[in-house]
């Protein structure tokens, strides 16, 4: 019976890297603020389309705004600082 050596060169051709190439081209700011228009646009329009076209809500169009931008004020504070460590991080 023959052995044969055992190669450990092959787990080094594999290392896995961590970078992400589209978070080179972007800021925490920028990733905060997309976040946070996204979260805020989506709330506003999900509560447009369900007082027009549903009797869910009948609250004012300020109050929509108002809590449509806290929560995506906090997403987009959330998404920045997690951002911002991340790219601390490497």
């Amino acid at each position: 019976m023959q052995v044969y050596p055992i190669n450990f060169t092959a787990q080094t051709k594999y290392k896995k890297t961590n970078i992400n190439p589209k978070s080179q081209n972007t800021t925490p700011v920028k990733d905060g603020l997309s976040t946070a228009a996204a979260w805020f646009s989506f709330g506003v329009g999900l509560d447009y389309v369900s007082r027009h076209y549903g009797n869910f809500t009948k609250s004012p169009m300020k109050n929509s705004l108002l809590l449509n931008g806290i929560i995506g004020a906090g997403a987009g504070i959330f998404t920045g600082t997690k951002a911002l460590l991340s790219r601390n991080r490497d």
